[in-house]
């Protein structure tokens, strides 16, 4: 008989026990270390004040529990979901396929489970049949993969939301296995590592910020080194990205985003006091190229989002926007790329490029094409290749030395003119250039994009990238009534409307990485804000605030399944197996996207947090 989901909501309201508690954070904030970009004095390393907190008893699955070593992280079992992506290239892609075109249809819910208030974005990992599931506001926990069983549960006591300035911490995208600890970055701007067989916290560093700075992506580790960003959105100076020793929490390297005064790309500011550059940060996911022996991550703009507000004029802001490619053991930019200069309306290019092996030779016809070069030949190339931007615009670089393949757009942007088919250098449209107040801008995308956090997908079966992209523009006037300050990153008033000539919000689109062409696209009325997951069964996955979770066939954007959530479905779906079941797993409920107000008629609930799983009817 099918499952269905008739009584699931009184499982939604469940609350589970706390196990292993970390302490209060400490009542006086930490100061902001006023540190160049690498070397200075760094925050130190602090034991848990509380190492006797209650040890669960020891589970099972718990018993055979093998490190996650570098090899294993490097080559992953196909039946675990190791990390945010899946795999350090951060392709959100699964070789498992007994799901497949054919067998979709039967799927059906086994488990469910209620998961911590807030803001729910998150990407549970799977390793050897526990589910490591982060909530929102610090609450970690390890869960039976079969039977959804709680084995342990970490709950971080927090500062009060007011003395953290802000809720973008809360949500928890990601946590990171490694050898045999967890490790999260905090709402409060700690980087901790947990037992991960009790949850006990081992060590936790204080990376500093006066409760400003804080992350929502996770961390991740490479060769030992944990690597974490940190966002800024409503802070009064930049943030930075910083690596940790595994074993110890110390800090090897600290990379601030905004020059200080005398540092390259000082000139690009238009003279305006260190003290007045704000809220830049690296608050997207990461992705590792083993080849190259890089990380990649990406920065925002700054607030407030006008350039009359800033009194920058002209300045294209070195530091803001911009991709960067550094080694993980020491934190050394090898290259960089800034891809939105002058930002005027909060595009925030840190969301995550895939590293990809393809051929590249770019139609220079392709749909909005913005830039092409030549492409480097026959022969396959590491790339870069993704839209990192809330612009939709799908960028593709070499890998190991940034040189650039191409830029095009993808849902309608005016932000852009063209890109510089050698260089890649951007040229903006000066036209929606928020230089005067009180006078209104048609921009297009929105403050929430063209795409946001939502991940992408890549599939080697189509070497072709998915992405959950929005079809909204606004009216943008900057602000008269007050001042240009940091908890005010936009400093805007903004109606939103569809994009020209379009009737709804969400869309999913497939792109030749070769080429750069349109393979097809799919359209929804309802915003579709939630990652794609893409598997060897030849399809991909991708959840909308009308809370239907669909499965596509990964070559025509066809729905071939789908199934009624009780509330939005917002958080990352992945795919494991476990004793030859394969599941998907989807975390659905409170999540944060202002687009519903401009298709009133779609029931999109928020709320109700909880994982769903699903397997084929049995």
């Amino acid at each position: 008989m099918r499952r269905t989901l008739l009584g699931f909501a009184a499982l939604c309201a469940l609350a589970q026990p706390a196990l292993a508690q970390a302490p209060a954070a400490p009542a006086t904030p930490p100061a902001f270390p006023a540190q160049p970009n690498q070397g200075g004095p760094m925050p130190e390393t602090q034991a848990p004040p509380n190492p006797a907190a209650p040890v669960p008893a020891e589970n099972p699955l718990m018993v055979n529990y093998q490190p996650v070593t570098d090899e294993i992280l490097a080559n992953p079992d196909a039946e675990d979901w190791l990390m945010l992506r899946g795999r350090y290239e951060g392709w959100g892609y699964s070789e498992l396929d007994q799901i497949n075109k054919d067998t979709v249809g039967d799927l059906d819910l086994v488990w469910g489970r209620a998961m911590n208030a807030g803001i729910n974005e998150a990407g549970p990992i799977v390793y050897d049949g526990i589910m490591f599931l982060p909530n929102p506001a610090d609450v970690i926990q390890a869960i039976n993969a079969v039977t959804g069983d709680l084995i342990w549960e970490y709950r971080r006591e927090l500062p009060t939301v007011e003395e953290l300035h802000s809720r973008w911490g809360e949500r928890k995208r990601s946590i990171f296995l490694y050898e045999d600890k967890v490790f999260l970055a905090t709402w409060d701007n700690f980087i901790v590592a947990l037992d991960a067989k009790s949850g006990q916290v081992v060590w936790e560093t204080n990376r500093g910020g006066d409760y400003y700075a804080s992350n929502s992506s996770g961390p991740i580790v490479v060769n030992g080194v944990v690597i974490a960003g940190a966002t800024c959105q409503v802070a009064p100076f930049g943030c930075y990205v910083t690596g940790h020793d595994a074993e110890t929490g110390e800090e090897l390297w600290r990379n601030e985003v905004i020059p200080r005064p005398g540092q390259p790309g000082d000139e690009t500011w238009a003279g305006a006091a260190f003290e007045n550059r704000w809220c830049t940060g690296v608050w997207g996911q990461l992705v590792y190229d083993e080849e190259s022996d890089l990380v990649h991550y990406g920065s925002t703009g700054i607030c407030p989002a006008g350039e009359a507000q800033r009194n920058m004029p002209g300045a294209t802001m070195a530091g803001t926007n911009t991709r960067y490619a550094v080694r993980p053991e020491t934190g050394e930019i090898v290259w960089n790329h800034q891809v939105l200069p002058r930002d005027n309306w909060d595009q925030e290019c840190t969301f995550e490029m895939m590293v990809i092996d393809s051929v590249i030779q770019p139609n220079p016809n392709m749909p909005d094409v913005l830039g092409a070069n030549a492409g480097p030949g026959a022969d396959p190339v590491r790339t870069l290749t993704g839209i990192p931007c809330k612009t939709g615009v799908l960028w593709s670089f070499n890998s190991a030395n940034g040189d650039f393949y191409y830029a095009r757009g993808t849902n309608y942007q005016n932000l852009i003119t063209s890109v510089d088919n050698a260089t890649g250098a951007v040229t903006i449209n000066e036209d929606v250039v928020l230089d005067e107040v009180g006078v209104e801008y048609f921009v297009c995308p929105t403050y929430g994009g063209g795409r946001d956090w939502p991940s992408g997908a890549y599939s080697p079966q189509t070497n072709a990238v998915y992405y959950p992209l929005m079809r909204k523009c606004i009216y943008s006037t900057a602000r008269t009534d007050r001042d240009a300050a940091p908890q005010f990153a936009y400093n805007t008033r903004n109606v939103q409307v569809l994009s020209p000539g379009e009737d709804g919000i969400g869309m999913i689109m497939a792109v030749d990485v070769t080429t750069g062409d349109t393979l097809w696209t799919w359209k929804d009325r309802s915003p579709n804000y939630s990652p794609i997951l893409a598997t060897a069964g030849g399809l991909i996955f991708n959840g909308g605030s009308d809370r239907y979770l669909r499965a596509h066939d990964a070559e025509t954007g066809d729905v071939l399944w789908r199934t009624r959530l009780p509330s939005r479905t917002f958080g990352y779906t992945i795919t494991y197996e476990v004793d030859g079941v394969q599941y998907v797993a989807h975390a659905a409920g409170a999540g944060f996207e202002g687009a519903t107000a401009l298709v009133p008629e779609i029931d999109g609930p928020t709320g109700s947090n909880a994982i769903y799983v699903f397997a084929l009817d049995q």
